[in-house]
């Protein structure tokens, strides 16, 4: 059963009452008699009930519900300016929004820490294929280097009758140290019968086949009498033009 009361409606509504209503912005101001139509209406959000202290009405087909109440539901604030007669409707402050926006950041600066963790380790695993790769090469040199060094041994090792014990070292292939020993307590005579055009072919041929296989070597030795451990030559080896330059002392 609809039950029916008769409402003065004042052109100008104060804050408490007002209703959400369609109206002209040209109105005129005055007074008008309707009649309002109340049944228990209740307004649903999201399947919940909205509480209000003002019960909605009915007025000519239209139904009138408090904007306050509604202006809650969608998180609005309200103010009535009574001079002016104007229902202020303001965006309200989302605690929620905040809280987000705060959740988001601390999650950027998270993600920031850890891209830059990242990027610590990229450097870190290239650090060290670097150095296994270095570690690598300095293998294969060392292996490259001890090689040569056996084969220089078979090579050179006995010349003009006087056995001579060659040592290879080096850091690299572009700098490379030789060690050649004879002992003259057991070929004195020998090698005193060597000239020192003997001793420069000797050396030359020793630096030609390092070049072979390290051609840009730059070569620093010395041959030494280990019997008297005493240095009698000492000879460089420019890798750039292979020429060899020898010193007695």
């Amino acid at each position: 059963m609809w039950k029916k009361k008769w409402v003065s409606v004042l052109s100008a509504v104060v804050l408490t009452g007002a209703v959400l209503m369609p109206i002209s912005t040209d109105a005129a101001v005055g007074k008008k008699n309707v009649q309002a139509s109340y049944n228990n209406i209740k307004i649903l959000y999201n399947g919940s009930v909205v509480p209000t202290q003002l019960e909605p009405f009915i007025v000519n087909g239209s139904t009138f519900i408090p904007l306050r109440m509604m202006a809650d539901v969608f998180n609005k604030d309200v103010t009535w300016d009574g001079t002016t007669y104007t229902i202020n409707v303001k965006d309200r402050p989302d605690g929620r929004i905040a809280s987000l926006e705060a959740q988001l950041a601390e999650r950027d600066s998270k993600i920031k820490s850890l891209e830059s963790k990242i990027a610590d380790l990229e450097d870190e695993i290239d650090d060290l294929e670097s150095k296994k790769k270095k570690s690598s090469s300095d293998d294969d040199f060392d292996d490259d280097l001890a090689d040569l060094e056996d084969y220089l041994n078979d090579e050179f090792g006995k010349f003009e009758g006087i056995t001579w014990d060659i040592t290879l070292d080096g850091d690299d292939e572009d700098d490379i140290s030789v060690e050649i020993e004879v002992d003259l307590y057991d070929y004195e005579d020998e090698y005193k019968s060597l000239s020192k055009s003997d001793i420069r072919s000797f050396v030359e041929d020793i630096c030609d086949a390092i070049w072979d296989d390290f051609d840009s070597a730059d070569i620093e030795g010395v041959i030494i009498d280990i019997d008297a451990e005493e240095d009698l030559y000492e000879f460089f080896g420019d890798g750039y033009d292979q020429d060899v330059e020898l010193k007695s002392l």
